[in-house]
């Protein structure tokens, strides 16, 4: 008898440190005084042009969120975190902040070469990854949420804008990487059906600073209008050599769908007279957004600026905390689970998170560059757009 009792002690035991070694993770993500969330952002690097206000904004949504009293009173404990615009160094950030600091998601990433690297330690770990920028759209990761646009919600409306306001013969020029080339892909479709004519397609390294030979190509080619999906810090050496090398983008326009404001303000009058899809753009007049773009420059000055990013990454973190304040524990499922056609406000309006797909219903905006760096919106959809990732 004393024996048995022994085993079923040592059992036991045994018992307890293995469901402590394989609960340990989730039971310490729910019984912490924080919550920790990962940000993962670049102020340096290629893309630190884009990067640095959704930076900003996602630190004034988690300090918002906790002057407010956290999440059912637990405070946010944000890890920030900068990857140098490198897609391996970011894989290995996201592998640390799952793994030693044990965040219960992870706001972040903007290229799509970086976002990609990374997906594979989300799913490896079963993390969760909130992704605020554009992108070429994919089949939904299960540990993915999306909140910003898909190309139906940027390029569907645009091109046959493009085509019955500026011209049928379409220029394309595109950064090398996931992003444009695949917007670009999808962007054919659309000049085919609307009617369009493709004059010209050229692709830039990702990072190139001389586009010369490019901006001589579009002057021969008798275009309209160029659709660009130059990105990153690249837009800015596009857009000022297309004016320098005799290009008048009052008369032919560069269409973008990755010039953010930030980017136009580098650029300059150059950037004048062009236009741009997003789902939002900082001149949009509501209380809402006015109270957002001030409180935004009193916090970080105007050496940046606010962005489609930007403001992608302030919805992205409140529409997480609605997410975890829903769900019925902070594991990656029930977060997701909690999200599944959740409805949260942004400085855009309400928007809501698709039952099925993982991605936000928004709006579309085509904006044209003032002469103050702004977009002035001419055209929007009427309510949100579905998104359709491929």
């Amino acid at each position: 008898m004393k024996r048995t009792l022994v085993r079923i002690a040592v059992l036991s035991a045994m018992c307890a440190i293995a469901l402590g070694m394989t609960g340990c993770s989730k039971a310490k993500k729910s019984s912490e005084k924080t919550i920790k969330i990962g940000v993962l952002y670049s102020t340096t690097g290629n893309f630190s042009i884009s990067e640095t206000p959704m930076y900003n904004a996602s630190k004034m949504a988690i300090d918002e969120i906790n002057a407010a009293g956290g999440i059912k009173g637990v405070k946010i404990e944000p890890i920030y975190v900068d990857y140098n615009s490198d897609p391996s160094m970011a894989s290995e950030k996201a592998q640390q902040l799952i793994l030693k600091d044990q965040v219960a998601a992870i706001i972040g990433t903007n290229a799509s070469n970086t976002r990609l690297a990374v997906i594979p330690t989300i799913e490896k770990y079963n993390g969760l990854l909130v992704y605020n920028t554009y992108y070429e759209g994919e089949k939904p990761s299960k540990n993915l949420l999306y909140t910003n646009t898909c190309p139906n919600q940027q390029v569907a409306a645009f091109i046959p804008w493009m085509v019955e306001n500026l011209g049928k013969k379409i220029y394309i020029v595109g950064s090398d990487y996931e992003f444009p080339r695949k917007s670009i892909a999808f962007a054919k479709e659309y000049i085919s059906k609307a009617g369009g004519e493709i004059v010209g397609e050229d692709y830039a390294p990702n990072g190139e600073t001389d586009f010369s030979s490019i901006v001589n190509r579009i002057k021969v080619s008798g275009c309209d209008v160029v659709f660009s999906a130059v990105a990153g810090n690249s837009a800015v050496p596009f857009y000022k050599d297309y004016s320098q090398y005799g290009m008048n983008p009052k008369t032919v326009p560069i269409c973008g769908i990755a010039s953010h404001e930030a980017a136009i303000k580098s650029v300059g009058e150059s950037a004048v007279g062009c236009y741009a899809s997003f789902d939002y753009f900082n001149s949009i007049e509501s209380p809402e957004n006015k109270a957002f773009i001030e409180k935004y420059y009193s916090l970080f000055g105007t050496s940046t600026t606010v962005t489609n990013l930007a403001e992608g990454a302030y919805h992205g973190v409140y529409m997480l905390a609605k997410a975890i304040e829903n769900a019925k524990s902070l594991s990656t499922e029930d977060i997701i689970a909690a999200a599944s056609g959740m409805e949260f406000d942004s400085p855009a309006g309400k928007l809501r998170m698709d039952s099925e797909n993982h991605h936000c219903w928004l709006n579309t905006y085509i904006g044209q560059v003032q002469d103050d760096l702004t977009y002035k919106v001419v055209a929007s959809s009427n309510g949100l757009v579905a998104p359709i990732p491929n």
